[in-house]
């Protein structure tokens, strides 16, 4: 009588078929996962941005345009040269402009910001409510 050592091929087999079974399910599911972090990871992006243009604006004392279509941010100073980013899983639907003022202040108040399965609102003028 022989003794056995190793696997047969058939044994292979359905292992191989089990984990194939495994990562057809979880797949999907990694990879939406993935989207949404990459989704996340701009909206913060996009808070620091605005955040930072409003104390910009604030420091310098001069006015700030932004301009929001499709999935390109854009803004400039008076006098200066226009910056622009484009998303990749934010979308900014209908089109709209924003003015802050020397101040720091944001008009109109609130950014409509569209990902694929959900529709957010970003508050500019946040940092005036959070002083003391």
């Amino acid at each position: 009588m022989r003794s056995a050592r190793g696997f047969t091929l058939v044994e292979l087999l359905v292992v191989l078929a089990i984990l194939g079974l495994l990562v057809a399910l979880v797949g999907p599911l990694t990879a939406d996962r993935l989207d949404k972090a990459r989704a996340q990871e701009e909206w913060l992006v996009l808070e620091r941005t605005v955040s930072g243009l409003a104390f910009r604006a604030f420091a310098e004392g001069r006015p700030v345009a932004i301009d929001a279509e499709g999935k390109r941010l854009a803004w400039r100073a008076p006098g200066g040269e226009e910056h622009v980013l484009v998303f990749r899983h934010l979308f900014f639907d209908p089109a709209q402009a924003v003015s802050i003022n020397a101040n720091g202040i944001a008009v109109p108040a609130r950014l409509l910001v569209r990902r694929v399965d959900r529709e957010r609102s970003l508050e500019l003028n946040r940092w005036l409510e959070d002083r003391p």
